[in-house]
């Protein structure tokens, strides 16, 4: 007899074990990744499985990708996590709450990767994979590190923070020793907000100040998003601190501030931008901010040193700029995002936060981007290579470039 067949007294004649027994079983199946309702990703045209960091790209090259007939399924890990599921074939899972996202042509949406998991075949990591753990012989030579956009990664503070600035010195005391750090007013750990070890922001942030990831004292927030919203709702905004990256730290400039950074070698201290309300990252792309580095994008590669999935090696082929996306700006995305392209750089490092060197990235794309920033016009432009002097003869992205 089904429970709505039941009379009112028979209902009531149900003991409490029985009845928890029926609760467990109706989430449990409601829950089940098996599910008739959930969607299997490995159904989903060409599924290229990502892991890591980046979302803010795959989500404009997934939704872009999806008319060409690639789906981009993306677990969100952290960076050492991502770095794990390329070299050691640790594979990503996840349903319902836990599910994994990908995008039609217009919509964010889930579905459920199986319950033995499966291994991506690229990781998206936001530091070197040497900065997880050591590589005493570097990398397996059936994998290779793609470098992609670059991202600066920042502290930041409230909006009602006096707070302008912070130097190397006083973020190693801040995050090395908390409650006992001295350097006032950031004293107290459950106002300074922070991620974990696996966190490229973590991990970036201490190799720039010097403490390891898993010594960081403050508060762990989870995830970026908690850690903007406990900052923005901190009881005590002048006592709090966080860590973002540029690109979450920009996306919430409503309610934080970001602050300018002074390394040891400096005299004063850099935003990542020119001033703290511009958006041209310009002390990063001269190497002025030194908090910054290229995303990693680990993936095996075959004996010639090429993808050795077709797929994924398309979807990098996009995210390095070797070829333009179909019905979508990458540059524009990068920049409203505070993001960076390698095309716009003009200095570069090939260790993590290591010494600079100048750039000269093949179609470059510096004038594009101070167009979209700053609405600059310095540049010459062009419509092709006709159009540009013999000392800028490139015309990339409507501008004229050194190449």
């Amino acid at each position: 007899m089904s429970a709505a067949a039941m009379s009112p007294s028979r209902l009531r004649l149900l003991s409490g074990r029985a009845r928890l027994l029926a609760t467990l079983a109706t989430v449990a199946a409601a829950l089940s990744p098996l599910s008739a309702n959930a969607l299997d990703c490995s159904t989903l045209p060409k599924p290229v499985y990502v892991t890591g960091s980046g979302k803010v790209i795959l989500a404009g090259l997934g939704k872009a990708l999806s008319t060409q007939g690639i789906t981009l399924v993306y677990k969100l890990q952290g960076s050492c996590l991502a770095r794990d599921a390329i070299l050691n074939g640790t594979k990503i899972t996840g349903s319902m709450a836990t599910a994994a996202t990908y995008w039609d042509a217009t919509t964010e949406l889930q579905c459920d990767l199986p319950a033995t998991g499966v291994v991506a075949t690229l990781g998206i990591s936001d530091v070197f994979p040497e900065t997880c753990s050591p590589l005493p012989n570097g990398l397996p030579l059936n994998i290779y590190d793609f470098f992609g956009p670059v991202e600066a990664y920042t502290f930041v503070v409230p909006k009602m923070s006096s707070q302008k600035s912070i130097s190397h010195d006083a973020a190693y005391f801040v995050f090395g020793f908390g409650n006992d750090s001295g350097v006032a007013p950031w004293t107290d750990e459950s106002f300074m907000f922070i991620r974990n070890k696996d966190s490229g922001t973590q991990q970036m942030l201490g190799a720039g100040i010097g403490v390891p990831p898993e010594k960081w004292k403050g508060t762990d927030a989870m995830s970026s998003g908690n850690l903007v919203t406990l900052l923005s709702g901190s009881s005590n905004p002048e006592a709090t601190i966080g860590i973002l990256t540029a690109e979450a730290a920009g996306a919430s400039r409503a309610s934080l501030n970001q602050l300018a950074y002074q390394d040891t070698d400096q005299s004063c201290g850099y935003w990542p931008d020119s001033t703290s309300t511009s958006t041209d990252k310009e002390n990063v792309r001269d190497g002025h901010y030194p908090l910054w580095g290229p995303l990693h994008l680990l993936t095996q590669v075959d004996a010639m040193g090429y993808p050795a999935d077709a797929d994924t090696k398309e979807v990098l082929s996009y995210v390095t700029g070797v070829k333009d996306v179909p019905n979508l700006d990458l540059i524009q995305l990068l920049q409203q995002s505070g993001i960076i392209p390698e095309c716009a750089m003009t200095v570069q490092r090939s260790t993590e936060l290591g010494a600079l060197s100048s750039a000269a990235p093949n179609r470059a794309c510096g004038c594009y981007w101070d167009a979209l920033s700053s609405g600059s016009t310095d540049c010459k432009t062009c419509t092709g290579t006709a159009d540009c002097p013999a000392e800028r003869p490139a015309c990339n992205y409507g501008y004229c470039e050194m190449q």
